[in-house]
């Protein structure tokens, strides 16, 4: 049966039921915050869609108020007041984008004030196995007219030759003219090389760091090999390599160690700012038997004498030749170039001598590169162990090859005029501590002995090592040894 009609009176306009379903006010904030959100989504920019996992709800109960809602959220102040946030939220977002773009902005023209050279790298490349010089440029666009630029500068110091995986090369480039600003080749923390663009050349600076040096010293008795003695006691293979050649003179390894004897090491290794370069130096080597000792002490030479100044390896020749030649260009750091009227140092000794004049080693040593460079031309470097290196440039022939060991006074190769050169000669040069010197007037140890001279600072040096070998000794024995790791090991 249809309920009848109601009629409303004028007295009550109002009914009754109506009134129950009139918005709570807790109603009405809900429907306010929908309202926001429907209008927010309005004005919101556009973005690239974002999935959202589709979640069903749990079924609910909804209350029969729809009609009341509609009228709700078409309340004209409400969506005024939704549409008056949303568009001042929208005003907050965009000066917040135009405040960052403005930053940015002030930050690259403060860079850009700056000297080219004084900027961070824009390109960095860590060297690995297999890569060339050209290959590298070539990778970051530098063409090859710049790189022999380079490679021209580095005549001095030759450090592009040697690069090796692992070391890092930084450049800056003005992206406007395609055009190599700065160069810098970091060996590791305490040795870098940086090429700086002067018009159509580059200058080069040597930056060497000395760090901090921190002694340390071990003791161990040999059983078996000596080379099996040293490296439990953490002696590295360079410097077993480097005692051997030390003592090759002085000691038969095979025939004179016995179970029992000892070796005792004393070391010194840098750090930079706390952080280890991982390079290191021998100060002293002691070898002691039943009844003999033969020890190796570091003088300030470069060079290693025994406790009584004697020289653990033969003296150096002034010149790698049979007999003198003419001098043509002398060791000078501060030599002008004669086109440029830069600074360009001449970190050798040049002799004039006919092509095919036999070269000869400096000194004993083990030849370390082997190299046909555009500029240098065909060339030798000679490690001599400890501090020393020489270097032989511009030959026609070279008759050993890389890691032959050679003995002083031994023929290398042959003067020639290879390379960037005007004329035959050899460019000599002599190294310690990896910084080139006067050949011709540098301490460099020609003799079988301490001088007279330095006798007495040489003999309080001993003693400062042996004290300083005990002390560090000792303070290692004493500490306790660390617990052994069985974590590895099953029950």
């Amino acid at each position: 049966m249809r309920p009848q009609a109601r009629r409303i009176s004028p007295a009550n306009p109002t009914p009754s039921w109506l009134l129950a379903l009139k918005p709570t006010p807790k109603a009405t904030l809900a429907l306010s915050g929908i309202s926001f959100a429907v209008a927010v989504a309005l004005y919101w920019p556009e973005s690239e869609p974002v999935t959202v996992p589709l979640i069903t709800p749990e079924p609910i109960e909804i209350p029969r108020r729809a009609p009341v809602q509609a009228q709700v959220q078409s309340d004209p102040q409400i969506i005024d007041e939704a549409e008056q946030i949303a568009t001042e939220l929208a005003l907050a977002l965009q000066r917040e984008a135009e405040e960052a773009e403005e930053r940015a902005r002030l930050e690259a023209e403060a860079l850009a004030a700056l000297p080219l050279t004084e900027r961070p790298a824009q390109l960095e490349y860590s060297v690995n196995v297999g890569d060339t010089l050209s290959g590298i440029f070539s990778r970051f666009g530098i063409n090859q007219r710049q790189m022999y630029q380079v490679l021209e500068a580095d005549y001095a110091y030759l450090a592009l030759d040697t690069l090796m995986p692992g070391n890092r090369l930084r450049f800056w480039v003005d992206e406007a003219a395609n055009r190599l600003e700065q160069l810098e080749v970091e060996f590791d923390m305490a040795h870098r090389v940086v090429f700086s663009r002067h018009q159509e050349s580059f200058e080069v600076e040597e930056i060497i760091l000395e760090g901090d040096w921190l002694a340390s010293s071990s003791e161990v008795a040999i059983h078996g090999s000596f080379s099996q003695a040293a490296s439990r006691a953490g002696v590295r293979s360079a410097e077993v390599q480097q005692i051997t050649d030390l003592f090759k003179d002085k000691l038969d390894f095979r025939r004179q160690l016995r179970a029992g004897d000892t070796v005792r090491v004393l070391r010194e290794s840098q750090s930079i700012d706390g952080v280890a370069t991982g390079k290191h130096r021998l100060l002293a080597v002691e070898f002691e038997g039943r009844n003999w000792l033969q020890s190796a002490y570091l003088h300030n030479d470069g060079s290693y004498y025994d406790e009584d100044g004697q020289s653990l390896a033969r003296a150096f020749m002034r010149h790698p030749f049979s007999r003198d030649h003419r001098i043509s260009s002398r060791f000078n750091p501060n030599r002008l170039h004669p086109v440029t009227g830069r600074v360009s140092p001449h970190n050798g000794t040049d002799y004039a001598a006919a092509t095919g004049t036999p070269i000869l080693a400096a000194g004993d040593g083990v030849v370390g590169r082997v190299e046909d460079h555009p500029i240098a031309g065909k060339y030798v470097v000679l490690e001599h162990g400890g501090q020393y290196r020489t270097r032989y440039l511009h030959m026609s022939r070279i008759d050993v090859r890389r890691g032959q060991s050679v003995t002083r006074g031994q023929q290398i190769g042959a003067v020639g005029a290879t390379g960037r050169v005007t004329g035959a000669h050899l460019h000599y040069e002599f190294h310690i501590n990896g910084r080139a010197v006067d050949s011709l007037n540098a301490r460099i140890p020609m003799a079988t002995a301490v001088a007279d001279s330095d006798k007495q600072s040489f003999l309080a040096q001993v003693y400062q090592y042996q004290s300083q070998m005990t002390d560090l000794i000792a303070q290692s024995q004493a500490r306790p040894e660390p617990e052994p790791d069985n974590s590895s090991y099953g029950e």
